[in-house]
Protein backbone atom coordinates (compact mmCIF):
# COMPACT_ATOMS: atom_id res chain seq x y z
CA UNK A 1 0.00 0.00 0.00
CA UNK A 2 1.16 3.63 -0.01
CA UNK A 3 3.23 4.73 2.12
CA UNK A 4 2.37 7.07 4.98
CA UNK A 5 -0.79 8.28 3.33
CA UNK A 6 -2.67 9.28 6.83
CA UNK A 7 -0.19 11.93 6.86
CA UNK A 8 -1.56 13.87 4.31
CA UNK A 9 -4.98 14.12 6.68
CA UNK A 10 -5.97 16.43 9.61
CA UNK A 11 -6.73 14.37 12.55
CA UNK A 12 -10.63 14.85 12.13
CA UNK A 13 -10.89 14.75 8.66
CA UNK A 14 -8.97 10.89 8.97
CA UNK A 15 -11.33 10.06 11.83
CA UNK A 16 -14.63 10.73 9.45
CA UNK A 17 -13.14 8.89 6.75
CA UNK A 18 -12.53 5.83 9.26
CA UNK A 19 -16.43 6.62 10.10
CA UNK A 20 -17.39 6.48 6.64
CA UNK A 21 -15.24 3.70 5.65
CA UNK A 22 -16.33 1.82 8.60
CA UNK A 23 -20.25 2.47 7.96
CA UNK A 24 -19.81 0.95 4.61
CA UNK A 25 -20.05 4.01 2.57
CA UNK A 26 -17.36 3.27 0.25
CA UNK A 27 -18.85 1.82 -2.78
CA UNK A 28 -17.55 0.64 -6.55
CA UNK A 29 -14.17 0.55 -5.71
CA UNK A 30 -11.91 -0.30 -8.59
CA UNK A 31 -8.51 -0.36 -9.41
CA UNK A 32 -7.29 2.22 -12.47
CA UNK A 33 -4.66 2.86 -15.00
CA UNK A 34 -3.35 5.61 -12.39
CA UNK A 35 -4.46 4.23 -8.59
CA UNK A 36 -8.22 4.04 -7.78
CA UNK A 37 -11.76 5.16 -8.29
CA UNK A 38 -14.31 4.74 -5.63
CA UNK A 39 -18.23 6.21 -5.41
CA UNK A 40 -18.35 6.94 -1.56
CA UNK A 41 -22.17 7.69 0.17
CA UNK A 42 -22.45 10.93 1.92
CA UNK A 43 -25.01 13.91 1.67
CA UNK A 44 -25.25 12.93 -1.51
CA UNK A 45 -22.58 10.32 -3.81
CA UNK A 46 -19.09 11.36 -4.49
CA UNK A 47 -16.95 10.40 -6.82
CA UNK A 48 -13.48 10.00 -6.09
CA UNK A 49 -10.06 9.27 -7.82
CA UNK A 50 -6.40 8.48 -6.52
CA UNK A 51 -2.97 8.86 -8.43
CA UNK A 52 -0.28 6.82 -7.28
CA UNK A 53 3.20 6.62 -8.28
CA UNK A 54 6.35 5.52 -6.84
CA UNK A 55 3.97 3.77 -3.85
CA UNK A 56 3.09 7.44 -3.29
CA UNK A 57 0.06 9.55 -3.23
CA UNK A 58 0.28 11.72 -5.84
CA UNK A 59 -2.85 13.25 -6.38
CA UNK A 60 -6.40 13.14 -4.80
CA UNK A 61 -9.79 14.03 -6.19
CA UNK A 62 -13.30 14.61 -4.89
CA UNK A 63 -16.30 15.89 -5.97
CA UNK A 64 -17.77 17.13 -2.81
CA UNK A 65 -17.62 20.73 -2.06
CA UNK A 66 -14.99 20.51 0.83
CA UNK A 67 -12.37 18.99 -1.66
CA UNK A 68 -13.41 21.45 -4.36
CA UNK A 69 -11.84 24.31 -2.31
CA UNK A 70 -8.31 22.01 -2.68
CA UNK A 71 -8.83 20.17 0.63
CA UNK A 72 -8.24 16.53 1.17
CA UNK A 73 -11.42 15.52 2.69
CA UNK A 74 -12.93 12.31 4.62
CA UNK A 75 -14.25 11.06 1.23
CA UNK A 76 -10.71 10.38 -0.23
CA UNK A 77 -9.69 9.17 3.29
CA UNK A 78 -12.39 6.54 3.35
CA UNK A 79 -11.44 5.14 -0.26
CA UNK A 80 -7.70 4.78 1.08
CA UNK A 81 -8.94 2.75 4.21
CA UNK A 82 -10.87 0.75 2.04
CA UNK A 83 -8.20 0.11 -0.40
CA UNK A 84 -5.48 -0.45 2.26
CA UNK A 85 -8.18 -2.94 3.69
CA UNK A 86 -8.76 -4.68 -0.03
CA UNK A 87 -4.59 -4.71 -0.91
CA UNK A 88 -3.63 -6.40 2.96
CA UNK A 89 -6.24 -8.84 2.52
CA UNK A 90 -5.25 -9.61 -1.23
CA UNK A 91 -1.61 -10.04 -1.35
CA UNK A 92 -1.71 -13.52 -1.79
CA UNK A 93 -4.07 -13.02 -4.08
CA UNK A 94 -2.39 -10.69 -6.20
CA UNK A 95 0.85 -11.99 -6.53
CA UNK A 96 -1.33 -15.27 -7.40
CA UNK A 97 -2.91 -13.14 -10.11
CA UNK A 98 0.47 -11.90 -11.49
CA UNK A 99 1.29 -15.57 -12.05
CA UNK A 100 -1.34 -16.39 -13.98
CA UNK A 101 -4.39 -16.41 -12.12
CA UNK A 102 -6.32 -13.96 -14.02
CA UNK A 103 -8.22 -11.74 -11.45
CA UNK A 104 -9.33 -8.56 -11.71
CA UNK A 105 -9.30 -6.07 -8.49
CA UNK A 106 -12.79 -6.53 -7.94
CA UNK A 107 -12.54 -9.81 -7.71
CA UNK A 108 -9.44 -9.67 -5.38
CA UNK A 109 -11.22 -7.07 -3.02
CA UNK A 110 -14.66 -9.35 -2.76
CA UNK A 111 -12.47 -12.03 -1.91
CA UNK A 112 -10.81 -9.99 1.01
CA UNK A 113 -14.37 -8.90 2.17
CA UNK A 114 -15.07 -11.76 2.65
CA UNK A 115 -12.60 -12.71 4.70
CA UNK A 116 -13.61 -10.19 6.86
CA UNK A 117 -17.12 -11.18 7.00
CA UNK A 118 -16.42 -14.87 7.75
CA UNK A 119 -14.08 -13.72 10.29
CA UNK A 120 -16.71 -11.37 12.01
CA UNK A 121 -19.53 -14.24 11.16
CA UNK A 122 -17.34 -16.70 13.62
CA UNK A 123 -16.98 -14.01 16.84
CA UNK A 124 -19.23 -14.88 19.28
CA UNK A 125 -22.27 -12.61 19.77
CA UNK A 126 -21.70 -11.19 22.99
CA UNK A 127 -17.61 -10.74 22.42
CA UNK A 128 -18.99 -8.68 19.16
CA UNK A 129 -21.20 -6.48 21.17
CA UNK A 130 -18.27 -5.75 23.76
CA UNK A 131 -16.09 -4.47 20.49
CA UNK A 132 -19.17 -2.70 19.15
CA UNK A 133 -19.97 -0.80 22.97
CA UNK A 134 -16.10 -0.12 23.43
CA UNK A 135 -15.78 1.80 19.86
CA UNK A 136 -19.04 3.32 20.69
CA UNK A 137 -17.87 4.52 23.57
CA UNK A 138 -14.44 6.20 22.37
CA UNK A 139 -16.10 7.47 19.09
CA UNK A 140 -18.98 9.67 19.98
CA UNK A 141 -20.33 10.18 16.54
CA UNK A 142 -20.73 6.63 16.20
CA UNK A 143 -22.14 6.08 19.53
CA UNK A 144 -24.76 8.96 18.74
CA UNK A 145 -25.61 6.99 15.31
CA UNK A 146 -25.81 4.32 17.18
CA UNK A 147 -28.71 5.95 19.56
CA UNK A 148 -30.31 8.02 17.49
CA UNK A 149 -30.87 4.98 15.04
CA UNK A 150 -31.57 2.01 16.93
CA UNK A 151 -33.47 3.49 20.29
CA UNK A 152 -37.17 3.41 20.37
CA UNK A 153 -37.22 7.15 21.63
CA UNK A 154 -34.91 9.66 22.45
CA UNK A 155 -33.53 10.43 26.00
CA UNK A 156 -32.79 13.43 27.87
CA UNK A 157 -29.09 11.94 28.37
CA UNK A 158 -29.19 11.30 24.41
CA UNK A 159 -30.01 14.83 23.51
CA UNK A 160 -27.57 16.28 25.66
CA UNK A 161 -24.78 13.78 23.69
CA UNK A 162 -26.20 15.42 20.61
CA UNK A 163 -26.36 18.89 21.51
CA UNK A 164 -22.65 18.26 22.68
CA UNK A 165 -21.93 16.72 19.43
CA UNK A 166 -22.43 20.26 17.57
CA UNK A 167 -20.43 21.98 20.10
CA UNK A 168 -17.50 19.77 19.38
CA UNK A 169 -18.02 20.28 15.62
CA UNK A 170 -17.11 24.32 16.36
CA UNK A 171 -14.67 23.73 18.80
CA UNK A 172 -12.92 21.68 16.44
CA UNK A 173 -12.48 23.82 13.62
CA UNK A 174 -12.26 26.96 15.65
CA UNK A 175 -8.77 28.66 16.56
CA UNK A 176 -8.02 29.82 20.51
CA UNK A 177 -10.94 32.86 19.99
CA UNK A 178 -13.91 31.01 18.20
CA UNK A 179 -12.90 31.63 14.61
CA UNK A 180 -13.16 29.05 11.74
CA UNK A 181 -10.74 30.39 8.96
CA UNK A 182 -10.98 29.81 5.49
CA UNK A 183 -9.30 26.60 5.52
CA UNK A 184 -11.61 25.42 7.68
CA UNK A 185 -14.28 26.27 7.07
CA UNK A 186 -15.52 23.81 4.27
CA UNK A 187 -14.61 20.50 7.13
CA UNK A 188 -16.82 22.72 9.29
CA UNK A 189 -20.13 22.97 7.06
CA UNK A 190 -19.36 19.57 5.87
CA UNK A 191 -19.57 18.23 9.57
CA UNK A 192 -22.60 20.85 10.13
CA UNK A 193 -24.31 19.27 7.25
CA UNK A 194 -23.91 15.80 7.90
CA UNK A 195 -24.94 16.56 11.31
CA UNK A 196 -28.10 17.29 9.85
CA UNK A 197 -28.60 14.96 7.12
CA UNK A 198 -27.88 11.62 9.39
CA UNK A 199 -28.30 12.37 12.86
CA UNK A 200 -31.39 15.08 12.96
CA UNK A 201 -33.12 13.10 10.09
CA UNK A 202 -32.59 9.66 12.40
CA UNK A 203 -34.71 11.84 15.09
CA UNK A 204 -37.44 12.68 12.73
CA UNK A 205 -38.08 9.43 11.54
CA UNK A 206 -38.01 8.05 14.94
CA UNK A 207 -41.48 10.60 15.09
CA UNK A 208 -39.64 12.90 17.74
CA UNK A 209 -40.62 15.97 15.99
CA UNK A 210 -39.97 18.43 18.65
CA UNK A 211 -36.37 16.78 19.67
CA UNK A 212 -35.23 17.15 15.89
CA UNK A 213 -36.96 20.95 16.28
CA UNK A 214 -34.57 21.69 18.77
CA UNK A 215 -31.32 20.42 17.25
CA UNK A 216 -31.90 21.74 14.39
CA UNK A 217 -32.41 25.09 16.00
CA UNK A 218 -28.98 24.57 18.08
CA UNK A 219 -27.06 23.88 14.77
CA UNK A 220 -29.04 27.33 13.45
CA UNK A 221 -28.08 29.24 16.35
CA UNK A 222 -24.20 27.61 16.84
CA UNK A 223 -23.59 28.97 12.76
CA UNK A 224 -25.70 31.63 13.01
CA UNK A 225 -23.42 33.21 15.64
CA UNK A 226 -20.45 31.37 14.37
CA UNK A 227 -17.23 33.87 13.52
CA UNK A 228 -16.11 32.37 10.24
CA UNK A 229 -14.48 33.07 6.77
CA UNK A 230 -17.66 32.79 4.99
CA UNK A 231 -16.80 33.69 1.69
CA UNK A 232 -17.75 30.29 -0.07
CA UNK A 233 -21.57 30.51 1.41
CA UNK A 234 -21.06 27.56 4.00
CA UNK A 235 -23.62 29.32 6.35
CA UNK A 236 -26.37 30.14 3.69
CA UNK A 237 -25.97 26.34 2.47
CA UNK A 238 -26.88 24.65 6.65
CA UNK A 239 -29.18 27.44 7.18
CA UNK A 240 -30.95 26.65 3.83
CA UNK A 241 -31.03 22.72 5.29
CA UNK A 242 -31.85 23.74 7.91
CA UNK A 243 -35.30 25.91 6.55
CA UNK A 244 -36.34 22.11 4.90
CA UNK A 245 -36.30 20.22 7.88
CA UNK A 246 -38.49 23.01 9.70
CA UNK A 247 -40.40 22.62 6.76
CA UNK A 248 -40.66 19.08 7.04
CA UNK A 249 -41.48 18.99 10.89
CA UNK A 250 -44.09 21.30 10.24
CA UNK A 251 -45.96 18.77 7.78
CA UNK A 252 -45.06 16.06 9.93
CA UNK A 253 -46.19 17.24 13.85
CA UNK A 254 -49.66 18.25 14.94
CA UNK A 255 -51.38 20.99 15.80
CA UNK A 256 -50.08 21.34 19.48
CA UNK A 257 -46.35 21.19 18.46
CA UNK A 258 -46.62 23.49 15.46
CA UNK A 259 -47.78 25.98 17.69
CA UNK A 260 -44.30 25.99 20.05
CA UNK A 261 -42.74 26.00 16.59
CA UNK A 262 -44.41 29.12 15.52
CA UNK A 263 -43.66 30.40 19.09
CA UNK A 264 -40.12 29.64 18.80
CA UNK A 265 -39.90 31.40 15.31
CA UNK A 266 -42.10 34.37 16.78
CA UNK A 267 -39.33 35.10 20.08
CA UNK A 268 -36.57 34.90 18.11
CA UNK A 269 -37.31 36.67 14.90
CA UNK A 270 -35.77 40.11 16.10
CA UNK A 271 -34.17 38.68 19.58
CA UNK A 272 -30.42 38.76 18.49
CA UNK A 273 -30.21 35.25 18.69
CA UNK A 274 -28.25 35.01 15.55
CA UNK A 275 -26.69 37.66 13.22
CA UNK A 276 -29.06 40.57 11.37
CA UNK A 277 -29.01 38.46 8.21
CA UNK A 278 -29.51 35.14 9.65
CA UNK A 279 -32.80 36.67 11.08
CA UNK A 280 -34.23 36.47 7.78
CA UNK A 281 -34.68 33.23 7.83
CA UNK A 282 -36.65 33.21 10.69
CA UNK A 283 -39.02 36.00 9.37
CA UNK A 284 -39.31 34.22 6.04
CA UNK A 285 -40.32 30.75 7.63
CA UNK A 286 -43.08 32.65 9.80
CA UNK A 287 -44.10 34.57 6.46
CA UNK A 288 -43.90 31.90 4.09
CA UNK A 289 -44.98 28.75 6.44
CA UNK A 290 -47.00 30.27 9.04
CA UNK A 291 -48.61 33.05 7.06
CA UNK A 292 -48.29 35.13 10.26
CA UNK A 293 -50.65 37.76 9.24
CA UNK A 294 -49.42 40.67 10.95
CA UNK A 295 -45.27 40.08 9.16
CA UNK A 296 -47.48 39.57 5.88
CA UNK A 297 -49.33 42.47 6.12
CA UNK A 298 -46.04 44.48 7.06
CA UNK A 299 -44.19 42.54 3.98
CA UNK A 300 -47.17 43.61 1.57
CA UNK A 301 -46.81 47.14 2.72
CA UNK A 302 -43.63 47.50 1.73
CA UNK A 303 -43.64 45.80 -1.61
CA UNK A 304 -46.32 48.28 -2.31
CA UNK A 305 -43.98 51.05 -1.64
CA UNK A 306 -41.48 49.91 -3.85
CA UNK A 307 -44.05 49.09 -6.87
CA UNK A 308 -45.23 52.54 -7.11
CA UNK A 309 -41.74 53.70 -7.49
CA UNK A 310 -41.56 51.67 -10.36
CA UNK A 311 -44.96 52.83 -11.92
CA UNK A 312 -43.58 54.24 -15.10
CA UNK A 313 -41.30 51.31 -15.75
CA UNK A 314 -42.61 47.78 -16.96
CA UNK A 315 -40.06 46.09 -14.22
CA UNK A 316 -41.58 45.99 -10.97
CA UNK A 317 -38.25 44.98 -9.31
CA UNK A 318 -37.19 42.18 -6.92
CA UNK A 319 -37.39 41.57 -3.07
CA UNK A 320 -34.77 39.92 -1.25
CA UNK A 321 -35.60 36.31 0.53
CA UNK A 322 -33.02 35.09 3.05
CA UNK A 323 -34.25 31.47 1.67
CA UNK A 324 -35.77 31.91 -1.61
CA UNK A 325 -33.42 34.52 -2.91
CA UNK A 326 -34.54 37.36 -5.27
CA UNK A 327 -38.53 37.30 -6.01
CA UNK A 328 -40.43 39.50 -8.58
CA UNK A 329 -42.61 42.16 -6.58
CA UNK A 330 -45.67 41.81 -8.02
CA UNK A 331 -45.46 38.06 -8.07
CA UNK A 332 -44.67 37.86 -4.07
CA UNK A 333 -47.90 40.87 -3.57
CA UNK A 334 -50.28 37.68 -5.47
CA UNK A 335 -48.67 35.44 -3.35
CA UNK A 336 -49.14 37.32 -0.25
CA UNK A 337 -53.07 38.15 -1.21
CA UNK A 338 -53.76 34.39 -1.62
CA UNK A 339 -51.75 33.57 1.91
CA UNK A 340 -54.30 36.38 3.34
CA UNK A 341 -57.41 34.96 2.13
CA UNK A 342 -58.06 37.42 -1.61
CA UNK A 343 -60.45 36.27 -3.40
CA UNK A 344 -60.00 35.52 -7.41
CA UNK A 345 -61.86 38.75 -8.12
CA UNK A 346 -59.08 40.63 -5.92
CA UNK A 347 -56.61 38.95 -7.47
CA UNK A 348 -58.25 39.98 -10.93
CA UNK A 349 -58.33 43.56 -10.31
CA UNK A 350 -54.95 44.02 -8.89
CA UNK A 351 -53.92 42.37 -11.93
CA UNK A 352 -55.86 44.44 -13.96
CA UNK A 353 -54.63 47.83 -12.56
CA UNK A 354 -50.72 46.30 -12.77
CA UNK A 355 -51.18 45.29 -16.24
CA UNK A 356 -48.12 47.47 -17.17
CA UNK A 357 -45.81 45.07 -15.29
CA UNK A 358 -43.81 42.75 -17.16
CA UNK A 359 -44.73 40.25 -14.63
CA UNK A 360 -48.48 40.15 -14.73
CA UNK A 361 -48.63 39.71 -18.51
CA UNK A 362 -45.95 36.57 -18.23
CA UNK A 363 -48.94 34.96 -15.89
CA UNK A 364 -51.20 36.18 -18.55
CA UNK A 365 -49.49 34.28 -21.01
CA UNK A 366 -49.00 30.99 -19.07
CA UNK A 367 -52.36 30.90 -18.49
CA UNK A 368 -52.99 30.96 -22.46
CA UNK A 369 -50.95 28.40 -23.12
CA UNK A 370 -52.01 26.04 -20.34
CA UNK A 371 -55.55 26.52 -21.37
CA UNK A 372 -54.71 25.99 -25.39
CA UNK A 373 -55.74 29.51 -25.94
CA UNK A 374 -52.63 29.99 -28.01
CA UNK A 375 -54.02 32.32 -30.36
CA UNK A 376 -54.25 34.66 -27.39
CA UNK A 377 -51.48 34.08 -26.06
CA UNK A 378 -49.68 35.25 -29.48
CA UNK A 379 -51.25 38.23 -29.01
CA UNK A 380 -49.93 39.10 -25.36
CA UNK A 381 -46.74 37.81 -26.30
CA UNK A 382 -46.61 40.29 -29.84
CA UNK A 383 -47.64 43.39 -27.38
CA UNK A 384 -45.01 42.30 -24.78
CA UNK A 385 -42.27 42.46 -27.40
CA UNK A 386 -43.52 46.08 -28.34
CA UNK A 387 -43.95 47.28 -24.94
CA UNK A 388 -40.91 46.22 -23.50
CA UNK A 389 -38.62 46.79 -25.80
CA UNK A 390 -36.00 48.45 -23.65
CA UNK A 391 -35.25 45.16 -21.92
CA UNK A 392 -33.66 43.00 -24.31
CA UNK A 393 -33.94 39.93 -21.89
CA UNK A 394 -37.54 39.72 -21.75
CA UNK A 395 -37.67 40.45 -25.91
CA UNK A 396 -35.62 37.70 -26.23
CA UNK A 397 -37.94 35.27 -24.05
CA UNK A 398 -41.10 36.73 -25.55
CA UNK A 399 -39.58 35.58 -29.16
CA UNK A 400 -38.49 32.11 -27.40
CA UNK A 401 -42.29 31.58 -26.31
CA UNK A 402 -43.43 32.73 -30.03
CA UNK A 403 -41.22 30.58 -31.73
CA UNK A 404 -42.22 27.46 -30.16
CA UNK A 405 -46.00 28.66 -30.52
CA UNK A 406 -45.74 29.55 -34.06
CA UNK A 407 -44.42 26.11 -34.72
CA UNK A 408 -46.64 24.05 -32.83
CA UNK A 409 -49.27 25.75 -34.65
CA UNK A 410 -47.86 25.18 -38.31
CA UNK A 411 -47.56 29.19 -39.10
CA UNK A 412 -44.38 28.32 -41.07
CA UNK A 413 -44.14 31.95 -42.36
CA UNK A 414 -44.20 33.54 -38.86
CA UNK A 415 -41.93 30.67 -37.47
CA UNK A 416 -39.09 31.32 -39.86
CA UNK A 417 -39.74 35.52 -39.42
CA UNK A 418 -39.77 35.08 -35.56
CA UNK A 419 -36.42 32.54 -36.06
CA UNK A 420 -34.86 35.33 -37.82
CA UNK A 421 -35.77 38.22 -35.35
CA UNK A 422 -34.26 35.97 -32.50
CA UNK A 423 -30.94 34.62 -34.31
CA UNK A 424 -30.01 38.18 -35.28
CA UNK A 425 -31.20 40.48 -32.58
CA UNK A 426 -31.91 38.95 -29.66
CA UNK A 427 -27.92 38.00 -28.83
CA UNK A 428 -27.77 34.24 -28.39
CA UNK A 429 -25.13 32.01 -26.57
CA UNK A 430 -25.89 28.51 -28.16
CA UNK A 431 -26.42 27.42 -31.22
CA UNK A 432 -30.30 25.77 -31.09
CA UNK A 433 -32.11 28.77 -33.16
CA UNK A 434 -29.32 29.02 -35.56
CA UNK A 435 -29.78 25.51 -36.38
CA UNK A 436 -33.44 26.08 -36.98
CA UNK A 437 -32.85 28.56 -39.02
CA UNK A 438 -30.87 26.84 -41.32
CA UNK A 439 -33.48 24.01 -41.56
CA UNK A 440 -36.24 26.13 -42.80
CA UNK A 441 -33.19 28.08 -44.85
CA UNK A 442 -33.62 27.72 -48.67
CA UNK A 443 -30.39 26.32 -51.26
CA UNK A 444 -27.96 29.77 -50.74
CA UNK A 445 -30.30 31.24 -48.40
CA UNK A 446 -28.05 29.98 -45.51
CA UNK A 447 -24.76 30.61 -46.61
CA UNK A 448 -25.85 34.60 -46.81
CA UNK A 449 -27.47 34.09 -43.28
CA UNK A 450 -24.39 31.90 -42.16
CA UNK A 451 -22.17 35.03 -43.62
CA UNK A 452 -24.64 37.83 -41.65
CA UNK A 453 -24.35 35.68 -38.39
CA UNK A 454 -20.47 35.55 -38.41
CA UNK A 455 -20.27 39.70 -38.54
CA UNK A 456 -23.34 40.17 -36.49
CA UNK A 457 -22.38 41.44 -32.79
CA UNK A 458 -24.61 40.00 -31.18
CA UNK A 459 -23.69 36.48 -32.55
CA UNK A 460 -20.12 37.05 -31.67
CA UNK A 461 -20.19 34.44 -28.46
CA UNK A 462 -20.88 31.43 -30.52
CA UNK A 463 -18.97 32.56 -33.64
CA UNK A 464 -16.39 30.03 -32.85
CA UNK A 465 -18.80 26.98 -32.15
CA UNK A 466 -20.89 27.96 -35.66
CA UNK A 467 -17.54 27.65 -37.12
CA UNK A 468 -16.75 24.55 -35.62
CA UNK A 469 -20.15 23.15 -36.74
CA UNK A 470 -20.10 24.42 -40.26
CA UNK A 471 -16.95 22.42 -40.58
CA UNK A 472 -14.79 25.88 -41.54
CA UNK A 473 -12.21 24.79 -39.64
CA UNK A 474 -9.47 27.03 -42.01
CA UNK A 475 -11.65 30.55 -40.46
CA UNK A 476 -11.88 28.80 -37.02
CA UNK A 477 -7.88 28.31 -36.93
CA UNK A 478 -7.57 31.93 -37.55
CA UNK A 479 -9.99 33.29 -35.27
CA UNK A 480 -8.42 30.85 -32.83
CA UNK A 481 -4.62 31.85 -32.97
CA UNK A 482 -5.44 35.25 -33.27
CA UNK A 483 -7.77 35.40 -30.28
CA UNK A 484 -4.48 34.64 -28.05
CA UNK A 485 -6.62 32.27 -25.46
CA UNK A 486 -5.47 29.13 -24.61
CA UNK A 487 -8.57 28.06 -23.48
CA UNK A 488 -10.14 28.62 -26.88
CA UNK A 489 -6.91 26.19 -28.23
CA UNK A 490 -7.69 23.38 -26.10
CA UNK A 491 -11.28 24.23 -26.42
CA UNK A 492 -10.44 23.18 -30.35
CA UNK A 493 -7.56 21.21 -30.05
CA UNK A 494 -9.30 18.27 -31.10
CA UNK A 495 -10.54 19.37 -34.88
CA UNK A 496 -7.61 21.56 -35.45
CA UNK A 497 -5.21 19.16 -34.22
CA UNK A 498 -6.28 16.71 -37.34
CA UNK A 499 -6.76 19.17 -40.18
CA UNK A 500 -3.88 21.92 -39.06
CA UNK A 501 -1.20 19.71 -37.24
CA UNK A 502 1.82 21.77 -37.92
CA UNK A 503 0.19 25.48 -37.16
CA UNK A 504 -1.38 24.19 -34.19
CA UNK A 505 1.90 22.89 -32.97
CA UNK A 506 3.57 25.84 -33.68
CA UNK A 507 0.91 28.05 -31.52
CA UNK A 508 1.37 26.01 -28.76
CA UNK A 509 4.92 26.41 -28.57
CA UNK A 510 4.47 30.42 -28.88
CA UNK A 511 2.38 30.16 -26.18
CA UNK A 512 4.57 28.23 -23.19
CA UNK A 513 7.99 30.36 -24.64
CA UNK A 514 5.71 33.73 -23.77
CA UNK A 515 4.39 32.08 -20.65
CA UNK A 516 7.67 30.95 -19.36
CA UNK A 517 8.93 34.46 -19.24
CA UNK A 518 6.67 35.59 -16.42
CA UNK A 519 5.82 32.50 -14.56
CA UNK A 520 7.83 32.03 -10.99
CA UNK A 521 6.14 29.27 -9.19
CA UNK A 522 6.16 25.06 -9.17
CA UNK A 523 2.32 25.04 -10.38
CA UNK A 524 2.61 27.04 -13.25
CA UNK A 525 6.10 25.53 -14.13
CA UNK A 526 4.01 22.05 -13.70
CA UNK A 527 1.23 23.57 -16.23
CA UNK A 528 3.99 24.17 -18.69
CA UNK A 529 5.74 20.84 -18.52
CA UNK A 530 1.43 19.51 -19.24
CA UNK A 531 1.64 21.48 -22.49
CA UNK A 532 5.37 20.59 -23.73
CA UNK A 533 4.22 16.99 -23.09
CA UNK A 534 0.82 18.06 -25.55
CA UNK A 535 3.20 19.44 -28.16
CA UNK A 536 5.26 16.59 -27.99
CA UNK A 537 2.21 14.59 -29.20
CA UNK A 538 2.40 15.98 -32.42
CA UNK A 539 3.71 15.33 -35.40
CA UNK A 540 7.32 16.43 -34.99
CA UNK A 541 6.38 17.45 -31.90
CA UNK A 542 8.89 15.14 -29.64
CA UNK A 543 12.01 17.53 -31.37
CA UNK A 544 9.78 20.95 -30.65
CA UNK A 545 9.34 20.15 -26.79
CA UNK A 546 12.47 18.49 -26.64
CA UNK A 547 14.18 21.89 -28.13
CA UNK A 548 11.90 24.54 -25.92
CA UNK A 549 13.41 22.20 -22.71
CA UNK A 550 16.70 22.66 -23.63
CA UNK A 551 15.96 26.96 -24.33
CA UNK A 552 14.57 27.08 -21.12
CA UNK A 553 17.82 24.94 -19.52
CA UNK A 554 19.76 27.56 -20.60
CA UNK A 555 17.66 31.03 -19.96
CA UNK A 556 16.37 29.66 -16.69
CA UNK A 557 18.98 27.63 -14.76
CA UNK A 558 18.46 29.38 -11.75
CA UNK A 559 14.71 28.05 -11.56
CA UNK A 560 15.94 24.82 -9.56
CA UNK A 561 11.77 23.76 -9.35
CA UNK A 562 11.18 24.40 -13.35
CA UNK A 563 14.38 22.53 -14.05
CA UNK A 564 13.01 19.89 -11.77
CA UNK A 565 9.52 19.59 -13.62
CA UNK A 566 11.46 19.19 -17.09
CA UNK A 567 13.51 16.49 -15.07
CA UNK A 568 10.40 14.74 -13.88
CA UNK A 569 8.89 14.90 -17.20
CA UNK A 570 11.56 13.35 -19.17
CA UNK A 571 11.95 16.53 -20.86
Amino acid sequence: MMDDWKSLFRPHILARGLDYYESGAVEALERTEHGFHARVEGTEDYEVDIWIKDNRIHDMECSCPYALGGEYCKHMAAVLYEAEEGEEGAKGTVQAGREGSGKTWEEQYQESRKELRDVIDGIPEEELRHILETMALEDQSLRNRILTKYSTTISLGQMVRLKREIEDIAYRYSDRSGYVDWESAGGYISEMETFLYDKVQAVIDKGCYMQAFELTNQVFVTIGNQDMDDSDGGTDMVADTCYKIWQQLLEKCGEQDKNKMQSWFEMHQADGAVMDYMEGYIGDFLMNEFHDREILLKKMEELDHQIEKRRESTDCGKCYSSYRGFENNILKRLQIMKALGASEEELRQYRRKNRGFAAVRMLEIEEFIQAGKNRDAVRVLMESKELDRKFPVWVKEYSQKLIELYKQMHMDKEYKEELLFQVFFCGQDNLEPIARLKEVCEPGEWEQNRERLLKCPSCQSIKLSLLESEKMFDRLLDEVISNGSIYMMDRYEKVLKKAYPDRMRTAYAAYVKSQAENVSDRRRYKELVVYLKKIASYPRGRETACEIAREWRTLYKRRTAMMDELRKAGL
